[in-house]
């Protein structure tokens, strides 16, 4: 803690009349401009440059005034004297060169610093921006992909509903009309009946088709009967095309979903499926669906060859967990990966019941 300035200043002009006395008795030369320059050095102490620099200005004159005033030493040539005397201002006010630079110094660094800075708050308020600007196109992002898959699934519904309602009965229509062609009067060549009969047949199994293309691009069971029988119809088909055996725990919904939460359930069971049979060589699925009042969480668990999640990111797998990804981020949900080679793999998924996804 430096001495009150004060003090300092009143202990200065005591301790300067004090060498100065000892000046004009004692023919002490560059020794007491030394002591001199301590009293410089002491006057340094305060907060100011205006204390030692008026404490070496009062030391210079009491100098000089004691080179005139103080005994001569006999048989020191005048010279000398004065060469003595200028050596004694010298040493006085070398401890000021040495002050000014330091303060010089002292204030290059802060203003090296305050610039430094300044730097620093402008480089943290730059990328604060960019990282709002980033987290702003991201909700974009994030609204303008839950609305593509908004879109997708109502265009994917109206597509089921023309292909079923529409051209379906058609093809019903068009099978009467060659079953009516068949009866016994007036009677048709055998040739002509065989190609009736066959006729009608490939219209049956185009209208199978038609069906089945209607019931993959949107199941109506879902719309019809919800989401817990539209996942079973879904495992049901899966398991009997694939020979995987399937489990589906679904316990009764506290809070039942709404209809874009069901589809996009059904869409991401569809897409974990679609993703063990392209890669997982399971003979064992699991599907557990669990609600509460506030969110609804999804496991799709398999027994399968596993992968590592880093490597699956380059490759085709990747493209399906991204589609995971990105349909529960839609509805501001949470999706998690769990996989290891040879382990199986588990995919955890989160959506909020309570929030409709961005416009």
């Amino acid at each position: 803690m430096p001495p009150h300035p004060q003090f300092l200043q009143f202990f200065i002009f005591g301790l300067s009349v004090v060498l100065f006395g000892l000046d004009l008795v004692l023919p002490l030369g560059v020794a007491n401009a030394v002591l001199y320059a301590g009293v410089v050095f002491l006057a340094a102490l305060g907060p100011s440059l205006r204390l030692p620099v008026a404490t070496a200005a009062g030391c210079s004159i009491l100098t000089v005034v004691g080179a005139w005033l103080g005994p001569s030493i006999p048989g020191v040539p005048l010279w000398m004297a004065l060469s003595n005397r200028t050596i004694s201002l010298i040493a006085i006010w070398t401890p000021i060169l040495f002050l000014i630079q330091r303060r010089h110094t002292e204030l290059l660094l802060r203003n090296l610093n305050e610039s430094l800075e300044t730097r620093v708050q402008s480089r943290t308020a730059e990328i604060a921006a960019q990282e709002q600007a980033l987290r702003q196109t991201q909700e974009e992002l994030r609204a303008l992909t839950s609305r593509l898959l908004t879109v997708q699934d109502e265009e994917r519904r109206r597509i089921a509903h023309d292909l079923h309602d529409d051209i379906n009965q058609r093809l019903a229509m068009l099978a009467l009309g060659l079953r009516a062609l068949e009866q016994p009067e007036p009677a048709l060549p055998e040739p002509v009946r065989a190609a009736l009969t066959q006729s009608q047949q490939d219209i049956l199994l185009l209208s199978e088709d038609i069906r089945r293309m209607a019931y993959r691009f949107h199941p109506s069971i879902l719309d019809d009967l919800g989401l817990d029988a539209a996942l079973r119809r879904l495992l049901d088909d899966f398991s009997h095309r694939t020979k995987i055996k399937t489990v589906l725990v679904n316990p009764p919904f506290t809070t039942l979903p709404s209809k874009s939460i069901a589809t996009a359930v059904y869409r991401i069971v569809q897409e974990c499926l679609s993703n063990i049979t392209r890669h997982a060589k399971a003979t064992r699925v699991e599907v557990e669906l669990f609600s509460s009042e506030r969110e609804l969480d999804l496991t799709v668990r398999d027994n399968g060859v596993g992968f590592e999640i880093d490597a699956a990111k380059e490759d085709r797998q990747g493209l399906g967990l991204f589609n995971l990804r990105e349909r529960a981020l839609a509805f501001h949900g949470t999706s998690r990966v769990q996989s290891h080679p040879g382990q199986g793999t588990e995919i955890h998924v989160q959506l909020p019941l309570c929030e409709a996804p961005a416009p």
